[in-house]
């Protein structure tokens, strides 16, 4: 007997070292803590304490809401505590806070202690830390919060999706990794933040706690700049290639809506053709804009119900004979004070609508009844999106077959538009309705640097000349000189012109010295509905 008790106390002795063993493991990977049955922490191992700040003195005796992130629902707590007392194990992520007011997120597992005789006399919780795997811009709007002053850039790589296409996509994820480690290398001396955040897509985020003396918005920009400048001349290599990039940047100072309006500012850069952009009130000013393109919109749609959108018409002056040879149609909406609205005011907002056809389709059947009004040629104003459009390309060429006797007095004006999808779609359009007689014009031409390739494809009848050169050139020598080129271009094609924005006398006299065809402006007539 003595002998199978020594036996039986090696056994146990093996057991425990066994456990001491799978302890210290546990320990090593893992952020452990207990609790008794009201939940105060009567155990926390050294994990615990590195991730959550707290010393095991600060932390044993206390709830384990001591350490819980307010932004956490109650109802996740609720579940657990109503799970474990149940004797079951409950298993999910929370989001818990550090003493310095950080935040950190564990993948938990909370279970029961039961006793032999299956009552629960304690709950252990396993831990790991899975803050690097969150999604990154959880993590920087959770950096904001605890900040008080945030100062918060946003960059993004230009040419990204054109990289994308460049390059394989492990090429690409280095390149980003490169990046994350290293962006920071390029701020200027002391222009310093606490962490880098990396966005996807190309965006990086930087965020700081800035002090109260720290520097203006004008001398941030222009560090900015030159952290820009910096990233635009390195040759980042990834294995073989050396990949340049540039970078656009957005930045702001005001906690309030910091995140939204630095990636509004984003969107600002990239839509002006701005490398930077100073982002404070953007999204304030989105939502007042909001609002007022909604009253632009039931504007539009009250008049398109009520027959509110008509034409007004422009003379066009022979600047021989001075007498209306023609009239250009324009859009106008009465609204509900019977107030006349310009397109100005309108016909962008119904672009991004679904108005902006009907519109269009509105203009183009008055335009083709005021043929039968007056013997004067008509022009009406077509972009490329008009002429993509099937159903409005169709509208076009009924109308014009139907006015076979009137098809000489019908000008199509061709406004400036750099967002044709489709150009085989315009041409084919254009060749078409000059076999009809139908007229070709070219708006703003002097404007824009696609005239002359306009001219091959087109095949104009009509250049109207931009009214910018038009406006100055009484004191611009540069103007008159651009439109006394293109005047003797159009003569050499036997291409009529015409002069927009003629304003005063001393503007019409040029523009007949310079011996250009018609004139437009409000010298000679104000755009109004047609006399009938």
């Amino acid at each position: 007997m003595p002998k199978a008790q020594s036996c039986e106390s090696i056994d146990r002795l093996e057991e425990i070292n066994i456990l001491q063993q799978y302890k210290d493991i546990v320990d090593q990977s893992t952020i452990v803590s207990k609790s008794d049955l009201t939940g105060k922490i009567t155990f926390v191992n050294d994990k615990f304490c590195k991730i959550s700040g707290y010393t095991k003195e600060e932390l044993i005796g206390q709830q384990h809401s001591a350490i819980r992130d307010p932004d956490m629902p109650k109802s996740v707590f609720k579940d657990m505590w109503d799970t474990i007392q149940n004797k079951e194990v409950w298993t999910g992520q929370i989001k818990n806070r550090r003493k310095d007011g950080g935040s950190y997120y564990v993948d938990a597992t909370i279970c029961p202690i039961l006793d032999k005789n299956g009552d629960i006399i304690e709950y252990i919780g396993l831990r790991n830390d899975i803050t690097g795997i969150i999604n990154p811009k959880k993590q920087l709007l959770d950096a904001i919060k605890m900040m008080t002053r945030p100062f918060l850039v946003i960059i993004k790589i230009e040419n990204f999706t054109s990289l994308e296409h460049l390059y394989s996509k492990e090429i690409i994820e280095r390149l980003l990794m490169l990046l994350e480690s290293q962006i920071t290398h390029y701020l200027p001396h002391g222009f310093v933040f606490d962490k880098v955040f990396n966005l996807d897509n190309g965006e990086f985020a930087f965020l700081k706690q800035m002090k109260t003396d720290d520097s203006s918005a004008t001398q941030k920009e222009l560090q900015l700049k030159l952290f820009q400048r910096n990233v635009k001349q390195t040759d980042f290599t990834v294995g073989e290639y050396d990949i340049d990039i540039s970078i656009l940047i957005s930045f702001s100072t005001i906690k309030e809506d910091i995140y939204d309006n630095v990636k509004l500012g984003l969107e600002v850069a990239k839509e002006t053709q701005r490398d930077i952009v100073f982002a404070n009130g953007l999204k304030k000013k989105a939502k007042e804009n909001a609002v007022k393109n909604s009253k632009i919109i039931k504007m539009i749609q009250t008049a398109i119900e009520k027959n509110k959108i008509i034409s007004y018409f422009q003379p066009i002056i022979n600047n021989k004979t001075m007498e209306i040879e023609k009239y250009e149609s324009l859009v106008r909406l009465i609204d509900e004070d019977d107030k006349v609205i310009s397109p100005f005011f309108f016909l962008d907002i119904a672009k991004e609508g679904r108005y902006y056809n009907k519109i269009t389709h509105i203009v183009i059947e008055n335009s083709f009844a005021a043929l039968e009004y007056t013997d004067k040629e008509i022009s009406i104003n077509l972009s490329a999106l008009d002429i993509e459009d099937l159903e409005t390309r169709n509208k076009l060429i009924s109308l014009v077959t139907a006015s076979m006797h009137n098809t000489h007095r019908i000008v199509f004006e061709l406004l400036e538009d750099e967002h044709v999808k489709d150009f085989e779609v315009v041409k084919d359009f254009i060749s078409l309705v000059k076999t009809f007689g139908v007229q070709i014009a070219i708006d703003d031409f002097g404007a824009g640097v696609s005239n002359f390739e306009r001219l091959l494809d087109y095949q104009p009848d009509i250049l109207k000349i931009d009214a910018c050169l038009i406006k100055n050139i009484e004191t611009d020598q540069y103007s008159r000189d651009v439109v006394e080129t293109i005047q003797a271009f159009a003569t050499k094609q036997r291409i009529k012109t015409v002069a927009e924005f003629v304003s005063n006398e001393g503007i019409l006299e040029i523009i007949k010295d310079i011996e250009i065809d018609y004139s437009q402006g409000f010298l000679l007539g104000k755009p109004e509905p047609l006399k009938v």
